[in-house]
């Protein structure tokens, strides 16, 4: 059967992703990681994304500990047994360590105090060696200060990951109707993937996370090359030196093959992938790009789409725009007359997602609630998403801490300093709103901490985020089978209730409507911005990170 391209696919991938979210399972086992930002004053502000050691900017003489395997757990005792997880590094990842090895139990190749905090055992996926080839070939690290920390992009026919640069030969054997793709890509790939909209990284964000439209960034997503959307630094890299004459490094992904393999494992149709370079090749290998998985594999760029993610975010609430205010969500609304019983229809409609002042007044005519606007005007309650202060406040605004507040009526998120709000979005919720969540695909209610927080995890086509954290007590956990697909890397991921997570969602925009299997689907712009204003914050270099105490963790308060 002749492999699907081009729009027909794409609006197939489309309708699978825009139904994912989580779906609550193994509510007592423990989840991964965490990363956070600032805290209310006077507590010092998070104003730089935690990156990890530069190898280049740092002395020879400052001892580093590296990930040369995929996870590198962190804990706050030099002890195999504690269960005091602080956090994790991934793969590729060099923070600053002490000089010599501390006492401690259960690892034989010693324990090592780590800068800012905990201790690490020197295992097999631990290096102290800072030439290790892994390290330098696993060198490109997520973009923290980008919504899209990744370049991504979506499997639009199935595809082998390949370990080595394939010979011409080669793609032939492992490639289903390659010949027919081919001519395919030469009359309608290249237009497709050069057709890149703009994208979550595109709007400009602060060094808090704030995203600020009146500002632009350096290169647009439209302005980037083929190279570049596939996370190149240009058009024309070269091959990288671990895959000059075959593969230099071992096979690190999960899907082991024999050294004689020339791909491990293979991506299905609708699979996101994740990507940190890539190179084009020459007539032997068919002229054919690859891009470099995050893993060190790599995939034939012309069977993947480019995804830049939405552009839509939230914005900052104070003076000049306080609650209450509403999201036009509808794209058929219109603005109101109300003059006494009669109400009239303006002929302007409103514009999808303007924001509209309210005045908090509302009226019930004719079995419809209307709600009055700053101009006079009134828009009906279904084609509009309120962020309004809760009718009932949860104990961290009295204490001021800092606290989320979410409605699953009108699908809003706020973000909260005390009895202070300072931001709200649109999200997606559970997609059957308030049904019990045990038995339908709904948001858990009720008042949590977040538990952990990844820079970015796994998920699979049935919502199983896989908190695969590489550790051996909890592991990886799912939700209903392996799934269909993959979506590597979802950003800034948050656990709040065992598998619940408040995530990012770049695989749609629809948000304002309940569309997940659990989770709160946030866009990657607002999913960044909550992720490091959160607790705990991330240290320099962690890919994620556990609060010490569970008090620790921000409130997350979810109601109707």
């Amino acid at each position: 059967m002749r492999p699907m391209h081009g729009s027909v696919l794409i609006l197939l991938a489309a309708a699978a992703w825009s139904a994912l979210g989580c779906k609550n399972a193994n509510k007592g086992s423990s989840s991964a990681a965490s990363a956070s930002a600032p805290a209310i004053a006077p507590e010092p502000a998070q104003s730089a994304h935690p990156e990890g050691v530069d190898l280049e900017q740092t002395a020879q003489d400052v001892p580093i500990l590296g990930a040369k395997g995929l996870y590198v757990m962190v804990r706050n005792r030099p002890d195999m047994k504690s269960a005091g997880k602080l956090g994790y590094l991934r793969l590729g990842a060099i923070v600053e360590r002490s000089p010599d090895p501390v006492a401690g139990t259960g690892c034989k190749g010693g324990w090592y105090k780590l800068e800012p905090q905990g201790y690490a055992c020197l295992d097999a996926d631990g290096t102290l060696d800072r030439d290790h080839p892994i390290l330098r070939a696993a060198n490109r690290r997520p973009e923290l200060e980008k919504p899209m920390p990744y370049a991504y992009g979506f499997v639009r026919a199935v595809l082998p990951l390949y370990l080595r640069v394939p010979t011409e030969k080669e793609q032939f054997e492992s490639e289903f109707q390659l010949k027919e793709h081919l001519e395919w890509w030469e009359s309608e790939g290249k237009k497709i993937n050069a057709a890149l909209p703009l994208g979550s990284n595109d709007v400009f964000i602060d060094s808090m996370g704030v995203p600020d439209d009146t500002r632009r960034v350096a290169k647009l997503s439209t302005e980037l090359g083929d190279g570049e959307r596939f996370g190149g630094k240009t058009s024309d890299d070269p091959i990288p030196w671990w895959l000059e004459g075959g593969r230099k490094i071992p096979n690190i992904a999960k899907f082991q093959v024999p050294e004689y393999a020339v791909f491990a494992d293979r991506a299905r149709r609708f699979s996101g992938l994740t990507f940190v370079g890539s190179f084009p090749t020459g007539p032997e290998s068919l002229h054919r790009r690859f891009a470099i998985t995050e893993d060190l594999r790599l995939a034939p760029t012309t069977k993947v789409k480019p995804d830049a993610g939405p552009t839509f975010h939230g914005v900052v609430v104070d003076a000049k725009r306080p609650l209450p205010f509403a999201w036009v969500k509808s794209r058929d609304a219109k603005r109101y007359r109300i003059d006494g019983t009669n109400v009239r229809a303006y002929k302007q409609r409103a514009e999808y997602r303007e924001i509209v002042q309210l005045t908090g007044k509302k009226q019930f005519l004719d079995k419809r609630l209307y709600y009055e606007t700053d101009a006079g005007k009134w828009v009906r309650s279904r084609d509009i998403a309120i962020a309004a202060a809760p009718t009932e406040m949860p104990k961290a605004a009295k204490d001021g801490e800092k606290w989320i507040d979410i409605s699953i009526r009108q699908q809003v998120l706020t973000l909260w300093e005390g009895t202070t709000p300072v931001y709200a979005t649109l999200v997606s919720t559970g997609q059957d709103m308030l049904g019990d969540p045990k038995t339908t695909k709904s948001t858990v209610l009720g008042t949590f901490r977040i538990e952990s927080k990844h820079v970015t995890t796994h998920m699979d086509s049935n919502e199983g985020l896989t908190r695969d954290t590489g550790d051996p007590e909890y592991g990886k956990t799912k939700r209903r089978g392996q799934g269909t697909f993959l979506l590597q890397h979802v950003p800034w991921v948050q656990y709040f209730k065992g598998s619940y997570a408040l995530h990012a969602t770049y695989w749609h925009d629809v948000f304002g409507t309940a569309r997940s299997h659990g989770c709160v689907n946030l866009t990657p712009i607002d999913a960044h911005r909550i992720f490091f204003w959160t607790h705990p914050n991330l240290p320099r270099g962690w890919h994620g990170v556990y609060p010490a105490k569970a008090e620790e963790g921000t409130v997350v308060y979810i109601h109707e």
